[in-house]
């Protein structure tokens, strides 16, 4: 059974691309937050999603940012999420799925968020990319 679990809302900043022969790179940085009944938090400055486009098309897509906030107990805690996926040659999907990793300071949401049972969904509406993270195995 798959469960919803968060929703990140980012708001995308100035992206900056380049293009060398082939390859192309382009930056993405960003901002946001998440609320939910397991964290709630906002992304510290410095978050950046790295798409590289290598000589065959294939794009790869690599957003690393921190939140800092609030666990469900209400104590205060950092969570740092990797965001990995890739896109087929010449393909700008409207919605993405990606893989992502998760640590925190905060033990009982390190011990949780770490495991490899999480899936990321992602789409774009009028005003914002949103970011669903799902645990795939549920309880």
């Amino acid at each position: 059974m798959t469960k919803l679990i968060m929703t990140f809302h980012i708001h995308i900043d100035d992206i900056m691309r380049m293009e060398a022969d082939y390859t192309k790179v382009t930056i993405i940085p960003f901002s946001g937050y998440v609320e939910s009944d397991l964290f709630t938090g906002t992304i510290v400055p410095g978050a950046v999603d790295v798409q590289t486009t290598n000589t065959t098309g294939v794009r790869h897509m690599q957003a690393k940012y921190m939140f800092k906030g609030y666990d469900k107990n209400h104590k205060e805690c950092f969570l740092y999420v990797e965001n990995n996926g890739y896109f087929e040659k010449n393909h700008h999907p409207s919605s993405f799925e990606a893989c992502p990793k998760f640590m925190s300071d905060n033990k009982e949401l390190h011990q949780y968020l770490s495991q490899n049972r999480f899936k990321a969904e992602g789409c774009n509406t009028k005003d914002e990319l949103l970011i669903k993270i799902y645990d795939v195995i549920g309880e």
